[in-house]
């Protein structure tokens, strides 16, 4: 009985190792028979897909849509939870480990390739929060001196100028 338990634990064990091993080589880049930075950026997207979705296009709201976000942000993030220095608690639990071994090839390869993805278009709103975001926007607080924006076109200048997607508000 102990020999069958012990047996099961080993198989357990291998299978998570092998698990694990796979999960960092398609992070890092180093899989076998990844000569190329598209095989690099599939086997990585991939393992990035089973939370932010296929193509970073996430349902969750634990996980952030990465389709369509902008490059250099992209690469700001996945520095920072690979160099340890955000410090989320999402951050902790899910990207250290997953980030760790990302080289600045592949973290630039996986940006240019998730921003190059169409974003997931935005939804309108008609919640309390949403109109009254839009009143601050509009009109301000006059009552604690936060003014609105000057000519009221800052997000649509924003949008224009690629600052601001219609996904991110």
């Amino acid at each position: 009985m102990r020999r069958n338990e012990a047996r099961r634990r080993s198989s357990s064990i291998l299978v998570a190792l092998a698990l694990v091993t796979l999960t960092v080589a398609a992070c890092s880049g180093t899989a076998p028979g990844s000569g190329s930075a598209d095989t690099t950026v599939a086997g990585t997207a991939h393992v990035c897909s089973s939370c932010h979705g296929p193509d970073g296009r996430s349902i969750s709201p634990t996980f952030p849509r990465l389709a369509g976000q902008q490059k250099d942000y992209l690469v700001a993030q996945l520095q920072a939870f690979r160099d340890q220095t955000r410090a989320d608690p999402h951050a902790q639990t899910y990207m250290w480990g997953m980030a760790a071994r990302l080289s600045d090839q592949t973290i630039d390869a996986i940006a240019t390739y998730y921003a190059s993805q169409a974003p997931v278009a935005g939804r309108p709103s008609t919640s309390a929060e949403t109109a009254g975001g839009e009143k601050i926007f509009t009109e301000g607080i006059p009552s604690e001196s936060v003014p609105a924006p000057a000519d009221g076109t800052a997000a649509s200048d924003a949008r224009s100028r690629g600052k601001l997607r219609a996904s991110e508000h």
